[in-house]
């Protein structure tokens, strides 16, 4: 009977392995494709709705994972449901909410490559939040690895000088700046977000498909009230204005990305999550040098590599546990 038993638990600890590992891979896609998939946003879409989008499409994707879990499936999930603890939900989902408005800026304004490897200094932010709120401490080697995220994002804001006289040539610089300056913000706040909802899911023991309905939720009137309360859009062509079918091709990628992340977490743990973003940023640079036709510039390769390099460091060094640093000390 024990043997029996053993041999079923260890068959559903590969079945789910094989599942995170399918989810690894999908990330992988997901996060090398996202910046390509801006072609499908017209120039006047409004950049609120597509962040609104996101946040229905994460409802109905969640909702639909909660379903198929059979009857009663949504009752078992929210059966600890208070309106205290989702209140709680209200400040990530918010952050969210401004880093998603942030990273669409970002996109629009950069290439792909210099997109994906500056959305990577997330991990600063991350680290430190995290250290603050939970007292989680980095290793050396994730130290470096962390600056080595800084220095890669100092390479890719080099260059792009402006020849004197040449006004389209300022603009585009200014443009660029000003996704570089969007997308480190939307990192800044990813630390905050990132704090905020591992206390949800680690402090009051939420599942990551009921928090993710419960941020998504909260987002939204948010986002409706603060953009219609500071726009006039009577005249503008509507919130949705360049909307077509295919805008909903990146809404939907977005949301499926913070789906898998989620899934990989909770199958594989956060390491395997790194791996994942590691072969997206290859596939990134891979497929821009197939777009374009050209190679990757100098400072993208470099920049490429140190952030391949730190990601994969970061991910598999992590601090020696308690009992580890024990051991250690009785040397």
């Amino acid at each position: 009977m024990a043997a029996s038993t053993r041999r079923s638990s260890r068959a559903s600890l590969d079945s789910s392995a094989a599942t995170g590992a399918v989810f690894c891979v999908l990330l992988a896609l997901q996060y090398a494709l996202q910046p390509f998939l801006k072609v499908y946003i017209a120039p006047e879409t409004h950049k609120v709705s597509l962040v609104l989008g996101t946040e229905v499409a994460k409802i109905l994707i969640a909702g639909a994972m909660i379903a198929v879990d059979g009857p009663g499936a949504f009752a078992r999930t929210f059966a600890n449901w208070t309106p205290k603890a989702a209140s709680l939900s209200v400040l990530p989902s918010l952050v969210y909410a401004a880093q998603n408005y942030l990273l669409v800026v970002g996109a629009s304004s950069l290439d792909s490559v210099t997109f994906n490897c500056l959305n990577q200094s997330k991990l600063v932010s991350t680290a430190a939040c995290v250290y603050v709120v939970f007292g989680v401490r980095q290793s050396l080697a994730q130290m470096l690895a962390l600056g080595g995220l800084l220095v890669a994002g100092v390479i890719l804001q080099e260059g792009g000088g402006v020849a004197s006289g040449a006004e389209k040539d300022a603009d585009q610089t200014r443009i660029k700046f000003a996704g570089v300056a969007a997308v480190l913000a939307a990192s800044a706040l990813s630390g905050v977000a990132s704090a905020a909802t591992q206390f949800s899911l680690q402090r009051l023991r939420k599942t990551s498909t009921a928090l993710t309905l419960e941020m998504a939720v909260a987002a939204i009137p948010c986002l409706l009230l603060a953009h219609y309360g500071a726009s006039d859009l009577s005249d503008r062509g509507g919130f949705f204005r360049g909307w077509t079918a295919s805008t909903l091709v990146p809404v939907v990628s977005s949301a499926l990305g913070g789906i898998f992340v989620g899934q990989i977490t909770k199958r594989l743990g956060g390491v395997a999550k790194g791996f994942a973003i590691v072969g997206g940023l290859v596939l990134t640079g891979i497929l821009q040098s197939l777009v374009t036709g050209e190679g990757l510039e100098a400072k993208h390769a470099v920049a490429l590599l140190l952030v391949v390099s730190c990601t994969y460091a970061h991910a598999s060094f992590p601090p020696a546990s308690a009992k580890t640093r024990r051991k250690k000390k009785q040397r």
